[in-house]
């Protein structure tokens, strides 16, 4: 299926902003210690690849960059997740490049999808966590997820221990809940567009 670089490019913002805006929903308003930031970053890498994902990842972060300077006067060094978002979406990829494994049956789709979700979450819980590690104390928000993440603190543990062991429970969740959700949108969006061509 052929995409115009416009039509592309169009629907990574759209996707960016609606990424923007779940991840206040979730974590503002609901104050949920889970991050759904990546839904549509998958559905991004299931419909167009791992480059426009990546591309989706940069514009969201760049977006709640300028909300936390604007509300705040500091990022709090959000930026440097970009690292854990391109660690998501290749071990993503790798599992899902050959799309035709995803047609198989529901089946084999959810082993894919659900073994992607948790080896992303595992190989993202050690990137995040040694970046949580060098930032720390340079933080300043007072994040929902910070409370759940350092809750070993006290522990016979090093924080860089801590950073990596307390996120793996909520990353893997987090994970698998954002790649099925991606995975929905990635069809819905097909349906869509195939009804759109008819």
């Amino acid at each position: 299926m052929k995409y115009t670089t416009f039509k592309i490019f169009v629907s990574i913002i759209i996707f960016s902003i609606l990424d923007f805006f779940a991840n206040i929903f979730f974590l503002d308003v609901l104050h949920a210690p889970l991050f759904f930031d990546t839904i549509f970053m998958m559905a991004a890498l299931f419909i167009f690849g791992p480059a426009a994902a990546f591309l989706e990842y940069v514009i969201y972060i760049s977006i709640v960059c300028v909300k936390l300077s604007l509300l705040y006067g500091k990022t709090d060094h959000v930026y440097f997740y970009a690292l854990s978002a391109l660690t998501i979406i290749f071990v993503t990829w790798f599992f899902s490049r050959r799309k035709e494994n995803l047609q198989k049956g529901v089946n084999n789709t959810f082993l894919y999808l659900f073994t992607a979700a948790v080896v992303a979450g595992f190989a993202c819980s050690v990137v995040s966590g040694v970046i949580s590690y060098f930032t720390y104390n340079m933080n300043h928000k007072n994040w929902t997820f910070d409370h759940v993440i350092f809750a070993f603190k006290g522990e016979p543990f090093n924080i860089l221990a801590i950073a990596i062991l307390g996120r793996i429970p909520i990353t893997i969740l987090d994970r698998v809940i954002t790649t099925f959700a991606g995975f929905g949108v990635y069809k819905l969006y097909l349906n869509f567009k195939n009804r759109g061509s008819n």
